[in-house]
């Protein structure tokens, strides 16, 4: 995949390319964690309005057919019999439920539909409940074979993320035009393009995208909290008059604290994650314990030593690698559900930092696309360590955000010429190693 940014908050353009593990370098407020929320909210709103247009085209089917059955009901004909003077061969299933199930397998929705068109032509029936059936069947049609107007929904979908995710701080200013676009792989036609010029909104689609989720992590902090998390609500769920008595979030902290609540229906059982790695990545020998469920307790606990700790009596490194393993676990992460973590050396000791840079390189190996904020130079030697050590250092890139004249920044790739990022994450570090000269600077 390949996500293309422009005039997006703090971005000025970025071109990042997803196929693999993507590493974005930078200071603080310099529009890493944009470029993770901009691929999240994208690729949810994918996958939300995907569920939600097959569901709403089903309810409209289903609509529709009522509405014939009902008709031919009126004239005689019921879903188990034929009375009177219609005592025909009815080519109809006996209900609604197998009419939808006979739509799908038929070759030929346009000939299957004829039959019954023919049919309702010979039926004993005023012209006007002729006409009522076959604009029912009309519709039947339509339903089965016309293009969603899921692109709609697509907008609607993404404006709502947009405005929870960013409260709508969108635009680096009200003169630029922002666009978005997330790319196939060798393809130019994008999965996904949101652009808005001149004020004017477009967004577009394409239908073959096999996305089906994504996962982001800001922080594994937010796994203590669970309990006060989940009542808050995501921008949309919350009515406009409740909103000073229930807290709201982001829907990436939504969506991750609903992952982690759904951890107790498999936490303490063999993981999915065993079937799907070749090699199983196992978490317990670094911290020393693994994540469970307490029924007792009605809450995930830190098993170490058999003893059963609560997530906030446990270290926060200890709490990221229990939120890597609740994803694995829960198969929440696989080849079309991407993993974006923003920084996830905070937190965590330098030792860690290099353990869970490896674990985060086999995940990778694994078929995993993920994309990983950093601005430490343990975490990103050891990404560069692991992935050769690996053979799959060919598949990650590294950005780094270059400021530009007007405060924003340009997302550059800096893959074949790391000894730059080293360089400028280690300059705050040599600034202050002459101990002696500042010695004798206080001196004078």
């Amino acid at each position: 995949m390949e996500l293309k940014i422009q005039n997006v908050n703090k971005i000025k353009s970025a071109d990042i390319k997803l196929n693999g593990l993507t590493v974005i370098v930078g200071e603080n407020d310099s529009g890493k964690s944009t470029v993770g929320r901009v691929l999240f909210s994208v690729i949810k709103s994918l996958v939300n309005t995907k569920v939600s247009n097959v569901r709403e085209q089903e309810k409209q089917l289903e609509k529709h057919i009522q509405s014939l059955y009902r008709r031919l009901a009126s004239v005689g004909i019921g879903q188990y019999s034929i009375a009177g003077s219609n005592r025909k061969i009815s080519p109809l299933p006996r209900n609604i439920y197998e009419f939808i199930s006979e739509l799908k397998k038929v070759e030929s929705v346009d000939e299957y539909l004829q039959d019954i068109n023919k049919f309702i032509d010979g039926l004993e029936a005023t012209p006007r409940m002729k006409s009522l059936m076959k604009g029912d069947l009309n519709l039947i049609g339509i339903r089965m074979t016309e293009k969603d107007n899921r692109a709609a929904s697509l907008f609607t979908e993404f404006s709502y993320l947009v405005e929870s995710e960013f409260l709508n701080q969108f635009g680096n200013d009200d003169s630029s035009d922002v666009s978005i676009n997330l790319y196939p792989d060798d393809s130019s036609k994008p999965y996904f393009s949101y652009t808005t010029v001149k004020g004017v909104v477009e967004s577009h689609y394409k239908k073959e995208e096999t996305l089906e989720d994504v996962t982001y992590v800001e922080t594994p902090l937010y796994l203590h909290m669970l309990d006060s998390l989940m009542y808050a609500g995501a921008y949309r769920e919350i009515d406009k008059r409740h909103r000073p008595l229930r807290p709201m979030i982001p829907y990436h902290i939504k969506d991750f604290v609903e992952k982690m609540n759904a951890s107790r229906s498999f936490l303490g059982s063999d993981g999915q994650f065993k079937l799907f790695f070749d090699n199983p990545i196992d978490t317990v020998d670094i911290v020393g314990g693994k994540f469970s469920y307490d029924d007792n307790r009605k809450s995930i606990v830190f098993v170490k030593d058999d003893m059963s700790i609560l997530p906030l009596n446990t270290a926060s490194g200890i709490k990221s690698f229990g939120v890597l393993q609740i994803l694995l676990e829960g198969g929440f992460i696989d080849a079309n559900r991407p993993l974006v973590w923003d920084e996830p050396e905070n937190h965590l000791h330098p030792e860690w930092q290099i353990e869970f840079a490896k674990v985060i390189v086999q995940i990778y190996k694994s078929g995993v696309p993920v994309v990983i904020t950093t601005h430490s130079p343990y975490f990103l030697q050891a990404i560069r360590y692991y992935s050769a050590k690996e053979k799959v250092e060919n598949f990650v890139s590294y950005y780094m955000a270059q400021p530009t004249e007007d405060n924003l920044v340009e997302m550059e790739e800096v893959t074949k010429d790391l000894n730059r990022v080293f360089k400028k994450l280690a300059a705050p570090l040599t600034e202050i190693m002459n101990v002696d000269a500042a010695r004798k600077g206080l001196e004078l």
